[in-house]
């Protein structure tokens, strides 16, 4: 009877000093770097680039077919999660037509090698891969 008690006692001992930061979190990896992807879209294969700077800075190009887009501002890192902040984008103009881009943007992601990670869009559903080449 009181090794059942004894169990239950060491297992919430351990619960709240991993709760209260005794126990050190799994360090994050880095993602700072220039990134690099490639996907298809509706107007045909589209390349990226996002370089995501030290101090939480960010600058993207995507180009697809003659459309070249460029997005700068401010990431956050989460869980398995950037947040990008954008700040300004070009084109605001694109033949003619006033373009209106969205203000932020969560990406998903996984590491699945060192320098490659699997990323994940879930507004658009898009998915692709990304590697680091810097």
């Amino acid at each position: 009877m009181k090794r059942p008690i004894l169990i239950i006692a060491l297992a919430l001992i351990g619960l709240i000093l991993s709760w209260q930061g005794v126990f050190p979190a799994a360090k994050r990896q880095d993602l700072t770097g220039i990134w690099q992807s490639q996907f298809l879209s509706p107007f045909g294969m589209c390349y990226g680039e996002t370089i995501l700077m030290p101090k939480g800075q960010f600058s993207k190009k995507v180009t697809c077919g003659q459309m070249v887009i460029t997005d700068v501002g401010t990431y956050t890192v989460g869980e398995e999660y950037i947040h990008f902040d954008i700040k300004d984008h070009e084109p605001k103009i694109y033949k003619g037509k006033k373009m209106d881009w969205v203000k932020s943007e969560t990406v998903f992601y996984q590491f699945i090698g060192p320098d490659r990670i699997k990323c994940h869009d879930r507004i658009t559903g898009g998915r692709w891969e990304a590697t680091r080449v810097r």
